[in-house]
């Protein structure tokens, strides 16, 4: 099954489509699952997903240009290097309309955007760029932030619970009610520049 432009898809299955290297263009997906799809490069232009979810599926390098999503679930995917910036956040509410599960989400850009309330659970992380984001009350289960960018966010409430590698700043960042699991948490004293005797 490919996607016609302009089409409105309501409980459709995407089983393992591999489209051709096309913008897909003013479509809407409700209530509608991609299976083991390739979509890897392709582009979504003004298109609607709501109540979706993508499972084991190739996005990596997707481009989001004037895009919604509302409640989309992503799970076992690659989404690496997507620009999350360029959707149209526009009349969101404040909870994050996407969430992940075991993803990878490298090289990603967040930056400056309103997700409180987001999940990302059991994901690689590495180089993503959530600066000046809020992020507050989200739930960051089991992720491996390696490199990633947490400047001027805020973190007030989230949970790291056996997260690792992240490089937060509490000098720059809001981290009120947040949880961090030890020994990782003792990476926030870095900023301080003083000595841990691990003994």
């Amino acid at each position: 099954m490919n996607i016609e432009n302009g089409t409105h898809y309501v409980e459709n299955i995407f089983n393992e489509i591999e489209p051709h290297q096309v913008p897909v263009t003013g479509c809407e997906f409700e209530e509608c699952k991609f299976l083991g799809c390739n979509l890897s490069e392709l582009s979504f232009i003004e298109c609607r997903f709501v109540d979706c979810e993508f499972s084991s599926c190739n996005l990596n390098l997707i481009k989001l240009s004037r895009t919604k999503f509302f409640e989309t679930h992503f799970s076992e995917s690659k989404i690496t290097g997507v620009n999350w910036t360029l959707l149209d956040w526009k009349s969101y509410m404040l909870s994050s309309p996407i969430s992940f599960e075991n993803c990878d989400l490298s090289f990603s850009i967040f930056s400056s955007l309103d997700l409180r309330e987001m999940s990302i659970r059991n994901c690689r992380a590495h180089d993503v760029d959530f600066s000046e984001s809020d992020l507050s009350g989200s739930d960051f289960y089991l992720t491996d932030f390696k490199e990633s960018n947490f400047s001027r966010s805020k973190l007030n409430k989230c949970s790291f619970a056996e997260s690792i590698n992240y490089d937060i700043n509490p000098l720059e960042c809001s981290i009120e009610g947040a949880q961090f699991s030890s020994p990782e948490v003792l990476t926030l004293l870095r900023p301080f520049k003083i000595k841990i005797d691990y003994d």
